[in-house]
């Protein structure tokens, strides 16, 4: 007897894998791999079973290579006619769920069977056969889904079934490593490190330092541009770059291009000597690992690497080449105006209160316009990242990761965070409340380990989500100076305010002074327990007058203070207007704006290299 089933699929693990990663390809292949096997997962359903996807949409796939591009979060759902007749053993739920697995696995194992193939006779393979057959978790669940009536309280108690699932664990026999003796895995202590002592030479060809100790799983990953796409990838060093390239394409920056441009001609012509061919003739060009002096030395070793029939060079030819770029870099950024930043922002974002517009659509149609709006967004994102000059990492469903410069990561995150609106507003249209997106931004030093880095973009989006629907951003500067937070809601507009504050600092209008200025007026007045002796229309109305007080004081010289305080009231006026504080007191009101105005400014200085 034939009935339908709705079956959900959740394939794993996520975190861990993404963020064991030493570079951004590393990083983004993690997340790449999790979405090609989920897709595999997909496509079984739907073309081995004639599954109805629900999650992810796969409709308007015109082409392969739109189906290429798709990317998958690691859950499926689906429906499935299945029988419990025994006339196709192969459409019993339990049989689906298994062949499903087994597409999975054999689609992860096509990735690390060409990372062994590349390796071959460099490893220890019994220990990579362990790790790599002991890597994917699947689980699956399934329910009847008598009428379409009923979808709600199907997928209700699907998810539910689901959570119960995961709290269980998969009891495997144990094949034991060595008691004493494994070296572990430099990226994962977890597990212990398949590569054999003495075969540096082999090793380095795939961008593996003489230190690093790797397990299988994180070789597979490293191992991404000679196994997966062939692509172009942006590492956190020509992120960080790119707004030093736009500056010297700025006409009153001409004589700063010409002396770069003269310091880039004599690295290339020091590399051709050596049988290695630097590309590149102008700013959007040059090979921005040597306009950093600690990135020069590893910069030097991979072009050696990275070009076919070019010769190895030796320690001694390494170390001279190194001395000469770090010599000439320095007396370049004594002669020229303007340096490259060595930050860029780490963005991770996440869709808010998911599940409970979930529970609320009533049929697999509704379900199946959801997803597709979910996947156009993803796909807006991808657009929306490579046209501010970032990267990247994942774009699935409500989740996103992506690595931006420091002067377009605000107006990109503007316009995604619009883009989830537009999608959640056509996915629901008779909804009376939408889904948000909470964002959180981490500033970091291109030298920070990438997982610190993900760490601190994670703490940020966390922090965003507590209130939910707000822009988070952290920023540690490298100096030592205390680390500088915020959270506000979009519902406030932040992204603009950041950006006002931005441009009256590049105007001369407001100062750094001015900046920490307000944050000690907000802790004088706290100190004093203001709010409990004055209402809130009399506090706001006294620190906007003191606000003004500060203009005449911190005004510069050059600026007649009513030009000041016509760019400055607008902003300052919501302390006067308690009705528009969104729920804040004119105190905490006033400790966002100082912390704000210190962030834009501080991402102004960042981004011209004068925070180092």
């Amino acid at each position: 007897m034939e009935k339908r089933t709705l079956m959900l699929f959740s394939i794993g693990p996520v975190q861990d894998f993404i963020a064991q990663a030493r570079k951004t390809r590393d990083l983004w292949f993690g997340s790449y791999v999790l979405s090609e096997v989920s897709k595999e997962a997909a496509r079984c359903l739907s073309e081995d079973f004639k599954g109805q996807l629900i999650f992810p949409s796969f409709k308007q796939l015109g082409t392969e290579a739109d189906l290429r591009n798709l990317r998958v979060a690691n859950k499926i759902l689906a429906i499935v006619e299945t029988s419990d007749s025994g006339e196709d053993p192969r459409q019993d739920p339990k049989s689906v769920a298994l062949d499903v697995r087994l597409a999975v696995a054999r689609k992860w194992l096509e990735y690390a069977n060409k990372a062994k193939e590349k390796l071959k006779g460099c490893i220890i393979e019994p220990m990579w056969e362990r790790q790599v057959k002991d890597f994917i978790e699947f689980y699956a669940v399934w329910t009847e889904l008598p009428s379409e009536e009923e979808y709600p309280e199907a997928l209700a108690r699907l998810e539910q079934l689901m959570t119960a699932r995961k709290t269980l664990r998969d009891f495997r026999p144990n094949e034991p490593a060595n008691l004493f003796g494994d070296v572990k895995s430099s990226l994962n202590p977890g597990r212990e490190s398949v590569l054999k002592s003495g075969n540096y030479e082999v090793y380095a060809g795939f961008g593996i330092k003489e230190t690093e100790t790797l397990d299988a799983i994180t070789l597979v990953k490293r191992l991404s541009r000679f196994i997966g796409e062939k692509r172009e990838f942006l590492s956190v060093c020509d992120i960080a770059f790119h707004q030093f390239r736009n500056q010297l394409e700025n006409p009153e920056c001409s004589a700063d291009k010409e002396k770069a441009n003269c310091y880039y001609q004599l690295v290339k012509a020091s590399f051709k000597k050596y049988g290695v061919h630097l590309a590149g003739d102008t700013p959007q060009t040059y090979d921005s690992r040597m306009f950093y002096p600690n990135r020069i030395e590893e910069g030097i070793f991979e072009l050696a690497k990275e070009q076919e029939g070019a010769p190895t060079l030796g320690s001694d030819i390494h170390q001279q080449l190194t001395q000469e770029f770090t010599k000439e870099l320095e007396q370049l950024y004594r002669d020229i105006s303007i340096q490259p930043t060595p930050y860029y922002a780490f963005v991770v974002g996440d869709g808010d209160r998911m599940g409970s517009c979930l529970r609320n659509i009533q049929t697999p149609e509704e379900h199946q316009r959801f997803s597709q709006n979910l996947s156009d967004f993803a796909t807006g994102v991808e657009n929306t990242i490579a046209a501010n000059s970032g990267q990247l990492i994942y774009s699935g469903g409500d989740d996103l990761m992506a690595l931006l410069p420091l002067d377009r990561c605000l107006a990109a995150i503007r316009e995604i965070r619009q883009g989830f609106s537009d999608a959640m507003k056509r996915a629901l249209p008779n909804a009376n409340e939408w889904p948000t997106l909470s964002v959180g931004v981490a500033v970091v030093h291109m030298i920070e380990p990438m997982e610190e880095s993900l760490r601190a973009a994670k703490a940020a989006e966390k922090e965003a989500k507590k209130r939910r629907d707000e822009l988070a951003i952290h920023f540690q500067k490298r100096s030592g100076s205390g680390e500088m937070k915020i959270s506000i809601p979009f519902a406030d507009a932040p992204v603009e305010k950041l950006l006002r504050f931005e441009q009256l600092y590049k105007e001369g209008i407001i100062s750094t002074s001015f900046a920490y200025g307000l944050r000690e007026l907000y802790q004088t007045y706290d100190q004093i327990q203001s709010k409990e002796f004055l209402k809130p229309g009399d506090l706001g109305e006294i620190l906007f007058l003191e606000i003004q007080r500060m203009m005449g004081k911190k005004k510069p010289d050059f600026l007649d203070i009513q030009i000041m305080e016509k760019e400055l009231a607008p902003i300052f006026s919501v302390l006067r207007d308690v009705d528009n504080l969104l729920n804040q007191d004119p105190l905490s009101k006033l400790k966002q704006l100082a912390e704000q105005c210190i962030i834009a400014i501080n991402f102004v200085k960042a981004g011209e290299g004068s925070e180092t």
